[in-house]
C-alpha cells in the first residue's frame, strides 16, 4: 500500500486504485488538449485567449484533484493568484488592438484600379466646369469618363470577394 498520509485521497493509498487512474489521467489529458486546441484553431484569435487558457488549466486541476483534492486547492489558489493579473492585462491589451486596429495595405492591383477612378473623376470634375453648349463632345466625354469609374470600382470590388 503507498502511504500518502492526509495529503491524497483516502481511496489512491490504493495502488490497485492509484495506478489506472493515474494511466487514465495520462491518456485522457492529452486528448482533452488536442481537442481543445482544435477548438481554439476554430476561433482564430478573435477571442479572449486568456480565458480559454484558464479553461484548460481548471481541466488540469480537476484531473489533479482526482490525485489530491488538497492539492489540487492548493494550485488552483496560486494559479488565481497570479493569472488574474495576466488575464486583465490580456482583456486590455485586446480592447486598446480592437480600438487602434490598422488597416491592411491593399494590393498594387487595388491601388491601381483606384488610381484609375480618381484620375476619372477628376477629369468628370474638370468637364463639368466647362460649357456644354460650346463643347458638344463634353457630355459624351463625362459619360465615357463616369463609366470608367464605375468599370474601376466594379473591379476593386472583385478583387476583395476573391479573398
Amino acid at each position: 500500500m503507498a502511504n500518502m498520509g492526509e495529503f491524497g485521497n483516502e481511496y489512491v493509498a490504493n495502488l490497485q486504485v492509484l495506478y489506472p487512474l493515474i494511466v487514465a489521467i495520462a491518456i485522457l489529458l492529452p486528448l482533452f488538449g488536442w481537442l481543445y486546441n482544435r477548438l481554439m484553431d476554430t476561433l482564430k484569435g478573435k477571442e479572449h485567449s486568456s480565458v480559454y487558457v484558464a479553461g484548460g488549466v481548471l481541466i488540469t486541476l480537476i484531473a489533479g484533484a482526482a490525485i489530491s483534492w488538497k492539492s489540487a486547492l492548493l494550485f488552483s489558489d496560486l494559479f488565481a493568484l497570479d493569472g488574474v493579473f495576466m488575464m486583465i492585462g490580456e482583456f486590455k491589451r485586446t480592447e486598446k488592438q480592437q480600438k487602434s486596429a490598422r488597416r491592411k495595405r491593399l494590393p498594387y492591383v487595388a491601388n491601381g484600379l483606384l488610381d484609375d477612378a480618381k484620375m476619372s473623376a477628376a477629369e468628370i470634375h474638370r468637364l463639368m466646369g466647362k460649357d456644354f453648349q460650346s463643347e458638344p463632345n463634353t457630355l459624351l466625354k463625362v459619360q465615357r469618363e463616369l463609366t470608367t469609374v464605375l468599370l474601376k470600382l466594379e473591379e476593386l470590388k472583385n478583387i476583395q470577394s476573391e479573398k
